[in-house]
């Protein structure tokens, strides 16, 4: 009898995984295993080897090797201490490693609080330190991870630190019987980090059956052909990367797995794996546009998935060129929904308006509070937006006051502004960023649209600056502009046009613009933009410095991100004396 080539799972194997009430995050491996009859064919692929504690190097994976790393990673992880309930920090390389500890914590009915390694190293320290972690795992290669091991030994904090291994550690093969652990519903099995774009991270709490309500839902409905392949380009130290590999296993997808989550290597990786599926946050696909996306230059692609917030509409546009009759579908969620609760898909020829964020899921209802009384707003009335689903997380990880807060009436509040019309959401901003002026409000992700459409423009971040402290209402407007890589135009002449765009936008809401400064800035080096863990530009640390900046003298300013600026006239002529005052 010859050995099955597809590791891909029977339509009657999924069915008995759907019928299984006690499948969950915690045992999805075990149950897999089970039915799986091509346990030892390779299905994820890796764009650089990782090596087990036993000191074998793989560049792909099969059930049973999942297994095999599984059990070698939870018998160093015994070894060292751990035991069941505990929690572990771990910040290692991205690609499949954190989703091998993962499976490792969970086997043992431990707890992994995942660590982007892209997450600025004050973020980082903060995080560690706020939220109590008394064990953290490092990979040594990654010097952000050794940073962060000495910002702690630095702060005296309580925290045992232990390097992964390299090989030549036990392979796992006397293992207590007790192992794997069987979770109850209600079992920890992951803390998520927010992106930390308003401050320090949150940590968010994932159950065993919580975390894996959605996913349940989509065993059998993701794959839409028997020839689909997966190409995720998401960090996998984030729930959506650990949600979408288990995705993956339950269903035995060919899947290739990305170290490397922005421009070139993503590019090559489209090209080389040829996937018919790919997915990545907005950021992913930002950089790929960046340099370029030549017509049908990715055939094989079938479908865009983009997670978190809406993508922009022009760089939609310019992903869907890349690949003939594909669709970009637009899924709106965050840390704390668990899995994506709401879509939109966009086609080449059908472009979803801007903003919309579509309509929740079939687990899913969605509502707009008023910020103040949290009752629902009439259709059209901008407020914030909430989500009631099973998927939420059950709260912060030692956060019992934030916990409350973010919660209305059995709601969770996303942090996002938006609006409902016929059924569909729009998402206007994030509550942090909404531009406070007398008497009205701008909303930045609104007016970045706008100047998205300017054919130079390839990225724009909008913020209000300089807030006044006793009305909370922003002073001025900046907006820094990321011009086409190989755009003709002149900086200054780009800066005109996003100047004179922005202008016409307050006008028409009825705002004064000699009396509200107007900078913009264009710069063609991205590499000092402020970013977070996911790639999300920190608008509150574009707040911050570029307030600095202005606040000082011509004479002493220093250099900001190499760039012009210009303002709006007279009325700004005397307006660093105005601040200093």
């Amino acid at each position: 009898m010859k050995s099955q080539t597809s590791a891909l799972l029977s339509r009657s194997g999924q069915d008995i995984l759907k019928a299984d009430t006690t499948l969950g995050s915690g045992n999805f491996l075990d149950r897999c295993l089970a039915v799986n009859p091509a346990r030892d064919v390779p299905f994820l692929f890796l764009d650089a080897p990782v090596t087990l504690p036993c000191g074998q190097s793989y560049r792909s994976f099969s059930l049973q090797t999942l297994d095999l790393a599984r059990r070698s990673l939870a018998c160093w992880y015994i070894n060292l201490g751990v035991k069941r309930n505990d929690i572990v920090a771990v910040m290692v390389a991205e690609g499949i490693t954190p989703f091998l500890h993962h499976l490792a914590l969970t086997s043992m009915g431990a707890t992994g609080s995942l660590m982007n390694p892209a997450m600025p190293i004050d973020a980082a320290t903060a995080y560690v330190l706020k939220h109590g972690f008394v064990r953290l795992v490092i990979d040594d290669t990654l010097s952000a991870a050794v940073e962060l091991a000495a910002r702690l030994e630095e702060a005296y904090a309580p925290c045992e630190i232990a390097a992964c291994p390299r090989g030549g550690e036990p392979r796992g093969e006397f293992m207590p019987s007790s192992w794997p652990v069987e979770p109850a519903d209600s079992t920890l099995v992951l803390l998520s980090h927010t992106s930390g774009t308003t401050g320090i991270p949150k940590a968010v709490r994932h159950e065993h059956r919580q975390f894996f309500m959605r996913k349940r839902v989509r065993i059998g409905q993701f794959m839409e052909y028997p020839d689909d392949r997966l190409l995720t380009a998401l960090p996998q130290s984030h729930s959506a990367g650990i949600s979408h590999l288990e995705i993956a296993v339950l269903h035995g997808i060919p899947t290739l797995i990305l170290s490397d989550l922005l421009g070139e290597p993503v590019r090559a990786a489209l090209r080389d794996f040829a996937p018919s599926i790919v997915l990545g946050f907005p950021q992913t696909y930002t950089s790929l546009v960046e340099a370029g996306i030549a017509p049908n230059e990715f055939p094989s692609v079938r479908r865009w998935f983009s997670m978190g917030d809406a993508a922009h509409e022009s760089h939609v546009r310019k992903v869907l060129d890349g690949s003939d009759d594909s669709r970009f579908m637009d899924l709106y969620g965050n840390s704390e929904l668990g899995m994506v609760l709401a879509k939109e898909v966009s086609r080449e020829k059908n472009l979803r308006s801007r903003r919309l964020i579509g309509r929740p899921v079939e687990i899913s209802l969605a509502k707009v509070l008023h910020p103040d009384t949290g009752q629902e707003m009439a259709e059209g009335g901008i407020g914030l937006i909430a989500i009631l689903s099973p998927t939420s997380t059950t709260g912060y990880w030692q956060q019992p006051e934030l916990t409350a807060l973010s919660w209305r009436n059995g709601y969770f509040l996303t942090g996002d502004i938006g609006y409902a019309e016929h059924g569909n959401f729009y998402q206007v901003d994030r509550v942090a960023d909404v531009i406070s002026l007398p008497g009205t409000s701008l909303y930045s992700l609104l007016l970045e649209e706008e100047l998205q459409q300017i054919p130079a423009v390839h990225d724009v971040s909008v913020v209000g600056i300089l807030p006044d402290r006793r009305t909370g209402q922003s002073h001025a407007i900046f907006a820094l502009v990321v011009p086409e890589r190989d755009s003709p135009e002149r900086d200054e002449v780009i800066a005109a046009e996003a100047w004179s765009a922005l202008g016409n936008a307050m006008e028409q809401a009825g705002i004064d613009t000699t009396g509200t400064p107007v900078f913009v800035a264009v710069t063609r080096d991205i590499s000092g933009i402020p970013v977070g863990a996911t790639g999300k530009v920190l608008k509150r640390k574009l707040r911050e410095s570029f307030s600095a900046y202005i606040a000082t003298s011509p004479d002493s300013r220093e250099n900001f991100y190499g760039i012009r600026y210009i303002t709006s006239g007279t009325s700004t002529d005397d307006y660093p004396e105005r601040i200093r005052a």
